[in-house]
């Protein structure tokens, strides 16, 4: 043990001399020089780096009616009906409205080419930003299907079909991208612009409607009033359920402002604002595969947003590691 403290207190004293050498602060000086400011910055070639910040995404979904064919139900519970008229209803899910908050984080690249105070520049950017929303829904009405009886039992009287409605739809975007340009003008550190270009980003739609349908052999006096729907006799219920899932890339516009500031001639901060609307997407719900009884129509929905970003980048076309 007293050989191996030794050993190891010769090696942290050699060390210690090693850094405290004129050679080693000598090296440690020159590869910091680099970083130092000595003039304003110039802001023309390649850049790379990272950014954070927040996004406030909007999603607009429209309307939804939803037909179901009662006489396909009132097929499905094993019984045949005393007429063949096909008898729907509809069922209006209303539309949604809704901004969520979320955090985003990404990377971003890009040219500049300075003409004294003046710049122009091209910019890509790719972030994650994934949130979502949901809407829940529910109907109930009572439809009278036909006045023939049924060929089973013979009976006299309409069937009554007491439904409730429940819809879901669940609306997602994962990620944003950006390809743009940038107008600029710099004074000493800071750099003044405006960007804007094209957006891009995917939407995600999901919806699921049930239709919980009970039959009841005709009623007396006033068929809305439940109490007297009871007093018929009850012939069966059936839930039937579609569901339906849609994806795509939209493409749409953004435009924004921001401010960089020069930490160095190599790094520099910045923070921006940009204004995005990706535009909307219609989910065709409508089409086969869609044999009922529940008959969704299309679904639409639109995305944009506001985001603050704060930006971090490293000027590569002056960044020379081997220096």
């Amino acid at each position: 043990m007293s050989r191996n403290l030794s050993i190891g207190a010769a090696i942290i004293c050699a060390a210690l001399c090693l850094a405290t050498s004129p050679a080693s602060r000598g090296e440690t000086s020159d590869f910091f020089t680099k970083f130092q400011m000595q003039n304003a910055p110039d802001w023309s070639g390649w850049y790379g780096g990272f950014n954070v910040g927040g996004s406030w995404n909007h999603f607009d979904a429209g309307k939804q009616p939803t037909d179901v064919n009662l006489t396909d139900q009132f097929y499905d519970i094993g019984v045949a009906p005393g007429g063949n008229v096909e008898v729907f209803t509809t069922f209006h899910t209303p539309g949604h409205d809704d901004t969520q908050g979320v955090t985003v984080g990404g990377f971003q690249t890009g040219f500049n080419l300075q003409f004294g105070h003046f710049l122009i520049g091209a910019e890509g950017m790719f972030i994650g930003n994934g949130s979502n929303t949901s809407t829940n829904y529910h109907e109930f009405q009572t439809n009278e299907l036909f006045n023939g009886g049924m060929s089973t039992d013979a009976f006299i009287g309409p069937i009554t079909a007491e439904t409730d409605f429940y819809s879901r739809r669940t609306f997602e975007t994962i990620w944003n991208g950006f390809v743009g340009g940038k107008l600029g003008f710099a004074l000493n550190r800071l750099l003044f612009y405006g960007a804007g270009g094209v957006a891009f980003s995917d939407i995600h739609i999901h919806t699921m409607e049930t239709a919980d349908t009970s039959f009841f052999q005709g009623c007396t006096g006033d068929c809305t009033d439940r109490l007297n729907q009871l007093q018929g006799r009850f012939i069966g219920e059936i839930i039937s359920r579609k569901k339906g899932g849609e994806g795509e890339v939209l493409t749409g516009w953004y435009g924004g402002v921001g401010t960089d500031f020069a930490l160095t001639n190599i790094v520099s901060i910045g923070l921006e604002y940009r204004h995005v609307d990706w535009g909307d997407k219609t989910g065709h719900f409508t089409v086969a595969p869609n044999n009922g009884p529940v008959f969704p129509s299309d679904q639409n929905v639109g995305l944009d947003g506001d985001q603050v970003l704060l930006k971090f980048n490293i000027m590569l076309s002056h960044f020379n590691p081997f220096q």
